[in-house]
């Protein structure tokens, strides 16, 4: 098989794990089900490492749908880049939002965060042309809980450092056509495993997102469950029409899926369902939470990626 049918072939394959025996292994040997999962996704960072500096990348770009884990991918890369002499810059393309109230906007009022106008892909161009050709250049700082940019700072990088570009857009033309000349890998990130039970379809990963997406919204962006369900379907759409279609064009496909996760979610989300006007989403969550076992959060370990979506003094 030809190299680039191989990488097609591996983006469309999806891991499919049997809740029965995740249930089991949570309750007779927590700690082998939590080592496991965790390997698997560090061994994929390691592999991403190892591209990286064998192929003498300079900019690395990372993206993928919401809630799939992208920036704490994106610390981890830069880390062991370090780890190997190689400095690197982390550059968020969530601190390229428009203010809030210049977002545009739902038929029904809401904001539409996930289309790719409510970036300020004017200002990013700006500043990603200015950090290439001269080395320095003003980021600005975004601020969720405010929706607002609230300041910026003044950020280097020198010709032999690596730059990292990350977040939903990051390989959407608007986000590349300004870095032509220096050499470029793209990681596309995503949850690319399901949950079955028996023969039910249990947890399709992009439910599974959905979980991580109302933790980390509810405890992090201060939005309540109800407004994280309300625009789930424009997200999705918005991931159709402006991310996905890049995929394809990644070298890379991170899986951040682990397997242990959604036996965490029974501290950290079934709570908020008390509160949760009812829908497909929070059916779907009842289901889910009925069906499946639970492990307490002091199991997780430090540098887990879950920590993206979790918070530690719950």
């Amino acid at each position: 098989m030809k190299q680039e049918e191989t990488k097609v072939y591996r983006k469309i394959v999806k891991t499919c794990y049997n809740l029965q025996v995740v249930n089991y292994e949570a309750k007779e040997n927590p700690q082998r089900l939590v080592s496991l999962s965790e390997k698997i996704y560090h061994n994929q960072i390691n592999q991403i490492v190892d591209n990286i500096i064998n192929g003498h990348y300079k900019v690395i770009y990372i993206a993928g749908p919401s809630s799939a884990g992208k920036t704490t991918s994106s610390n981890l890369i830069s880390a062991a880049l370090k780890k190997n002499g190689i400095k690197s810059l982390v550059i968020s393309t969530d601190d390229f939002f428009l203010d809030r109230e210049k977002t545009p906007r739902l038929p029904d009022g809401s904001y539409d965060y996930d289309n790719v106008t409510a970036m300020d892909a004017k200002y990013y161009n700006k500043f990603i042309s200015q950090l290439i050709n001269t080395g320095s250049a003003e980021m600005p700082i975004f601020d969720f809980m405010e929706g607002r940019r609230m300041k910026y700072q003044q950020v280097h990088s020198k010709t032999e450092d690596v730059v990292i570009i990350e977040g939903i857009h990051a390989l959407n033309p608007i986000f590349v056509k300004n870095i032509k000349n220096a050499k470029n890998y793209k990681i596309y990130v995503t949850l690319n495993g399901d949950f079955v039970l028996g023969r039910e379809l249990l947890i399709p990963s992009r439910i599974l997102r959905l979980m991580r997406r109302c933790i980390r919204d509810y405890f992090k962006r201060g939005y309540n469950i109800n407004d994280t369900v309300k625009i789930w379907k424009n997200v999705c759409r918005s991931e159709h029409e402006f991310i996905s279609p890049y995929k394809q064009e990644a070298d890379f496909v991170l899986d951040t899926t682990h397997i242990y996760e959604p036996l965490l979610y029974d501290y950290y989300l079934k709570p908020l369902l008390v509160n949760a006007c009812e829908n497909e989403y929070i059916q779907d969550f009842e289901n889910i939470f009925s069906k499946i076992g639970n492990l307490k959060k002091d199991i997780i370990p430090n540098n887990s990626l879950l920590w993206e979506f979790l918070i530690k003094d719950n």
